[in-house]
């Protein structure tokens, strides 16, 4: 079972603070707000260090809810180039009391991740939270224009995994609507080549046209470029 951080209601923000919430009303809305369907939770330190995951978020960044996280750091849940990527971007949350909002793709879910800083009451004044999402399925708290936005250099494309890149080339762009004439084009093959990759992809995924090659591109939100990031999980050798 989660173990619920002391939350007062000097956490909350400005506009809260204004209105009189009563005794416990902190802890009350920090509850709510954890156990709302579909938002991940998770506090953590500049030294990766899991103070608070709730369930949701143990399904984004392990996979299972039942993962136990005490005593653990997202060290051991995620590669050290991973890792290291991460430990930045929440130091510089940290260092610059702004927030930041992360773009990635973890066992093949679409996710977005907001980083608050987190306003302790004592040094050494180095904790995050961060709120995580499923993009697709719809923002349940959307992030304001002037948060930041960055993009992940890291890429784990979960079933997609087994596809070599140059078949995760020709699904993006496939997916997105384009023909085998036109695919062939882009990627200077010729459109038997595409249609030998097109095969492969459809008995790798076990999917049945290009219809089914759409809904999973539209789904994970996959564009060209994603096809160039570094893979958490090394891909199968191109044939």
């Amino acid at each position: 079972m989660a173990i619920e951080p002391e939350f007062s209601e000097t956490h909350i923000s400005a506009p809260l603070r204004r209105i009189d919430l009563g005794s416990g009303a902190g802890q009350a809305l920090w509850t709510a707000f954890s156990q709302t369907p579909g938002v991940g939770v998770s506090i953590t330190d500049t030294q990766g260090r899991l103070i608070f995951v709730n369930d949701t978020s143990l399904v984004f960044f392990s996979g299972s809810p039942d993962v136990d996280y005490q005593n653990r750091t997202i060290a051991d849940f995620h590669t050290p180039e991973f890792v290291q990527e991460r430990l930045r971007l929440i130091g510089r949350v940290i260092s610059e009391n702004k927030p930041l909002s992360i773009s990635h793709i973890l066992h093949g879910r679409p996710l977005v991740s907001t980083v608050w800083p987190f306003r302790d009451h004592q040094p050494p004044f180095n904790r995050a939270i961060v709120i995580t999402y499923q993009r697709g399925a719809g923002s349940p708290l959307p992030i304001p224009s002037e948060i930041e936005s960055v993009q992940t250099n890291y890429i784990d494309l979960g079933p997609l995994s087994v596809l070599s890149q140059r078949e995760l080339e020709v699904m993006i762009l496939l997916g997105h609507g384009l023909s085998v004439p036109r695919t062939a084009a882009i990627l200077s093959r010729s459109a038997k080549t595409i249609e030998r990759h097109k095969e492969s992809i459809s008995e790798k995924l076990a999917l049945k046209g290009q219809a089914e090659i759409v809904q999973v591109v539209s789904s994970m939100g996959l564009d060209l470029s994603d096809a160039t990031l570094q893979r958490i999980a090394e891909p199968q050798p191109e044939k």
